[in-house]
């Protein structure tokens, strides 16, 4: 599974019962985003970027089989899990980051110290100096609902206040459009021809 993390050829083994064409078609296995985006899959494709299934409605699992009459590893089960990982050190210091980490002060593993200060962060209701709340407006446009991980955006219910200022310009819009219809229709109709 590690060599196919990036899109890399396969090379299915030789089958006899398989006609085999003058130029043979290669195929590539990758990761892929599942639909729902909560998973993570490895497919099987016909292009070198992984971007055309080789099969449609299975992402190529179905070549996958039929070349090696087993399923594809990772073709239905994510490849990352979504268990969470502790983010304590252990008290064993020989255990802590392969020993990288035991200068510090905290009790934090170092992978989650990279991760947090990498992340968007809305601390406005944390009681600690200099809170950053750069991501906190895009927090709050979302909710999280964890079925199988997944991130779902809330329902953005209309502003009553957006309602009344598009009424108005559209209702000021027509007014507008008539009123330039008439002016012209009046000129049109006052046009005298000099030339008689």
């Amino acid at each position: 599974v590690q060599e196919y993390m990036e899109c890399a050829q396969i090379e299915f083994p030789e089958d006899e019962n398989r006609r085999l064409e003058e130029e043979e078609i290669q195929y590539y296995i990758g990761p892929y985003c599942a639909e729902s985006g909560s998973a993570i899959l490895l497919g099987v494709f016909n292009d070198e970027f992984c971007t055309n299934f080789a099969s449609e409605g299975d992402a190529g699992r179905s070549v996958y089989y039929d070349n090696m009459a087993e399923a594809l590893p990772y073709g239905s089960e994510s490849l990352v899990d979504m268990n969470c990982i502790p983010c304590k050190e252990p008290g064993d210091a020989d255990m802590q980051n392969n020993q990288n980490d035991q200068q510090d002060e905290d009790e934090v593993v170092e992978f989650c110290e990279l991760a947090y200060e990498q992340a968007g962060k809305c601390e406005n209701r944390l009681s600690i100096n200099n809170p950053n709340s750069n991501a906190c407006t895009y927090m709050d446009g979302i909710s999280i609902f964890r079925r199988d991980g997944e991130v779902i955006m809330r329902d953005l219910s209309s502003s009553s206040a957006a309602s009344v200022f598009i009424g108005i310009f559209s209702a000021t819009f027509v007014a507008a459009g008539a009123y330039v219809y008439y002016l012209k229709t009046k000129l049109d109709r006052a046009k005298i021809n000099l030339a008689e």
